[in-house]
């Protein structure tokens, strides 16, 4: 055995030291991952380390054959156990748990139990390696460690791809561009007696260093916290180990206001100053920064103290921070307490119950600590079981669209219809559109959803032939939402060419807050489609804020008074002279009324006696289906 040939060795050894000693320089991520990647890296120097002083014995023939055997075969069963923990830890990154593989887990047993079993016999067989002069002779046995070697190298090629959607930010490929490094070296190594392979694990241990453990990744520069994605992969892991801990979510009220009036390095400063608050809280714990002004402290242990520390948390925040020129600056923070698993079973919902339960703290609590225990969390679930119902019956084009016929007072017949959207989930049956739509707003799927009730209603129109009937026009409802997208207007006109209808048949119902705002694009696309013959009404008035010059300046052709307007004035009689003259009122402004929640004989006909145009109610009829309402107006 030549000298020359540790020289590989003692590279290896000397990186894998610089990468260990690195590793113990930052900051610790509590991923596990993480975990087994440090276990791997001090397998492989400890393995190169004892391979170095084997052969330097063996060099010297200072020592026994005994004991150079017995180092020998440690040193090999250690070397072995790197493709074990290597495999390990690339299904760590997948987020698979081996413990909980039944075939991973006895593949693991069997390998670990086999390794230990060959080694140690080696010691007195000498079937794996022995010595003959100053050369390793390898036996028969090392090639069942080869097959095992082998065997770990197929599961993790093979868990590569069968995960390869949970490496989008972890670049598989330089996984298994070193493996096929590792391989080739491993190839040399035996075929011509180089010893390689310890230089060639260094090198991959180096590369998954610095591509996938890279804490630049994982924190946040200006805090030097955890960032977002540590935190979603940290309580993942917990909810699978099915780990109690408890959460504190901290935000700070009007964050944007100091970065205005203090400059954005007052606040970036400001924030280090709280991160390091959180830091010294004497509890053990993980402080994440999940936003600008957002921070997440969980606690994995002493889990009974997160009350304590959400007052601790509190308090501070009674007193003053410091800018960088020394001026004292006061900042509430909204906190939300959690306890996981009673209050969250999964990630997803917990981000959920503490997005809601902080947009509960700021509007009621804000400033102060909210449990969320004391917060309705049946609300949330029902919220998000209806967006998942709206998303499914949207994705299978299972929206259903109802007509509730308008009656004309002047020609004593039905003139026109509002198209109304129905939902009907196979779990949640029925669902009203006053809780499904303001859901399908707040998660933008409105703009999608009211695209595709249009289509309906178009589709209705050309296929039923109500231009050939009574029905001058259908009157579809418009989402704040919709109005400001900025090709609203040309996907309208799209829609009616597409299906060959006249815009004199469409009629557009938007409420008060729709165009409350008067943005420049929303005008725009009001002024473009009035041009091209569309027409629009105010809905629901009486129930907002609209006053005279608001009517006058858009251009409504119909104003639908709210139904509870239009009950209330037969309740009472302050209301009743309102609504009186609120009549009056529209009439002299040359406007078309539509008295919304008609239901009895006496309210229309007081309601035609102060001057309403038009009936919608269910004295008349209630919302039907299409065929329904074909049938009702005559065409059937």
């Amino acid at each position: 055995m030549r000298e020359w040939f540790l020289t590989y060795d003692y590279v290896a050894a000397f990186m894998l030291l610089i990468i260990i000693l690195w590793y113990f320089c930052e900051k610790r991520i509590p991923l596990r991952n993480h975990i087994v990647f440090f276990v791997l890296i001090f397998t492989s120097f400890l393995s190169d380390c004892m391979e170095i002083i084997v052969t330097q014995m063996a060099m010297t023939g200072r020592y026994q054959n005994g004991i150079t055997f017995c180092m020998l075969s440690v040193q090999k069963l250690i070397f072995n156990l790197i493709p074990v923990i290597f495999v390990y830890y690339v299904l760590s990154l997948a987020h698979v748990d081996a413990k909980k593989h039944p075939f991973l887990k006895h593949i693991y047993i069997f390998a670990v139990i086999l390794d230990f079993i060959i080694y140690g016999s080696n010691i007195f067989t000498h079937w794996v390696m022995h010595v003959e002069g100053d050369i390793w002779v390898r036996g028969i046995g090392s090639f069942i460690i080869y097959g095992i070697d082998l065997c770990f190298l197929v599961i993790g090629f093979v868990s590569i791809v069968r995960h390869a959607n949970r490496f989008s930010f972890l670049r598989p490929i330089t996984i298994l561009i070193n493996v096929l490094i590792g391989v080739v070296a491993g190839v040399v190594e035996v075929q011509l007696k180089i010893p390689m392979l310890h230089l060639a694990i260094a090198f991959l241990c180096l590369s998954l260093f610095f591509y996938l453990q890279n804490e630049g990744n994982k924190i946040d520069a200006v805090t030097n916290q955890f960032n977002r994605s540590v935190f979603g992969e940290y309580v993942e892991s917990c909810f699978k180990k099915e780990k109690k801990f408890a959460v504190i979510a901290v935000a700070m009220d009007d964050f944007k206001f100091i970065n205005k009036t203090y400059g954005v390095e007052n606040g970036d400063n400001l924030l280090r100053q709280v991160s390091m608050f959180f830091e010294s809280l004497r509890v053990h714990k993980y402080v994440f920064r999940l936003g600008s002004d957002n921070f997440c402290i969980v606690l994995g242990k002493d889990i009974e103290n997160a009350s304590l520390q959400a007052q601790i948390i509190e308090e501070r925040f009674k007193h003053p921070w410091f800018s960088d020129s020394h001026a004292s600056i006061m900042m509430s923070a909204s906190i939300c307490c959690a306890s996981c698993p009673r209050d969250a079973g999964s990630l997803g919902e917990l981000i959920e119950v503490l997005d809601y339960s902080m947009s509960v703290a700021k509007k009621t609590n804000k400033g102060k600590i909210t449990l969320v225990e004391d917060i309705d969390l049946g609300k949330i679930k029902m919220d998000k079981a209806v967006e998942r119902a709206v998303k499914v019956a949207m994705d299978r084009d299972e929206l259903i669209v109802h007509y509730q016929p308008i009656y004309s007072v002047e020609k004593n017949g039905y003139n026109s219809a509002e198209a109304l959207v129905r939902l009907n989930d196979n779990k949640l049956g029925w669902i009203s559109p006053e809780t499904f739509i303001p859901i399908a707003e707040k998660n933008g799927l409105i703009v999608e959803m009211g695209e595709m009730i249009l289509e309906k209603v178009c589709r209705f129109i050309r296929d039923s032939r109500l231009m050939d009937s009574s029905i001058e026009y259908i009157e579809v409802n418009i989402s704040p939402l919709q109005l400001v997208q900025i090709d609203f207007a040309e996907r309208v006109q799209m829609i009616l060419e597409k299906y060959n209808v006249s815009p004199k048949m469409i009629n557009m119902e938007v409420t008060e807050t729709a165009t409350m705002g008067n943005s420049e694009t929303i005008m725009e696309n009001v002024r473009r489609l009035v041009d091209y013959g569309i027409r629009f009404s105010l809905d629901d008035y009486g129930s907002g804020h609209a006053n005279i010059d608001y009517i006058n300046r858009m251009p409504f052709s119909i104003i639908k008074i709210d139904k509870v307007i239009i009950w209330d004035a037969f309740k009472d009689d302050k209301a009743g002279i309102t609504l009186k003259y609120t009549i009056g009122m529209l009439n002299a402004l040359n406007l078309s009324i539509v008295a919304e929640g008609v239901e009895t004989v006496m309210m229309r006909d007081r309601l035609i006696e102060h001057g309403c145009h038009y009936m919608q109610g269910w004295y008349y009829s209630k919302a039907v289906a299409e065929e329904e309402f074909v049938k009702l107006i005559g065409l059937a």
